[in-house]
């Protein structure tokens, strides 16, 4: 047996598929003898375990497992469902995470869009673009809308032939 970041090779190592596969073959072949022996092993629970986010050392974990009554005499395919088991409920946990981000995004977007100062800017920054700046020249615009809201109102106040001149003064500094 080989534990950590260490391989085995050689006569006998097998890798993760190679023991799932193992696995899978040697429960056919127990189904098929217990069914002949007229057991059913479908009545055989999966062992779990109380999953606690605080208890995440391998020593609780071994001191609890050797606590367990085992499902099988396969020592290995006891280990199999345990990871099973906890692969579960990751995967569970990573969907409750996904959720909780998604509604978090949906709720800054929200709080984005309902603030009037975010929608006055875009409206700003629209004009300044319908009036054909430059890329450079409403970038300079939105670092001063940014540092004086007030100017973005004034521009809006203004007549519509009066507001590239008023955005020109604005980016010359008048």
């Amino acid at each position: 047996m080989v534990y950590s970041k260490d391989m085995a090779t050689g006569e006998g190592a097998e890798d993760m598929t190679d023991a799932v596969q193992n696995l899978e073959e040697e429960l056919v072949r127990v189904n098929a003898n217990d069914e002949e022996d007229g057991e059913d092993m479908t009545s055989v629970e999966t062992p779990r375990r109380s999953v606690d986010s605080t208890s995440s050392s391998s020593k609780k974990r071994k001191k609890e497992w050797k606590g367990m009554k085992t499902s099988s005499s396969d020592p290995l395919l006891d280990v199999f469902n345990e990871v099973s088991g906890d692969l579960k409920v990751a995967t569970m946990s990573i969907g409750k995470m996904a959720q909780a981000m998604d509604r978090e995004a949906s709720n800054q977007e929200k709080a984005r869009d309902e603030d009037p100062q975010q929608k006055l800017r875009e409206k700003a920054i629209n004009e300044v673009q319908r009036l054909e700046f430059t890329g450079s020249e409403v970038i300079k615009a939105v670092g001063v809308f940014v540092r004086m809201p007030d100017q973005m109102g004034i521009l809006f106040a203004l007549p519509e032939p009066l507001r590239r001149e008023y955005i020109v003064d604005m980016l010359r500094g008048n």
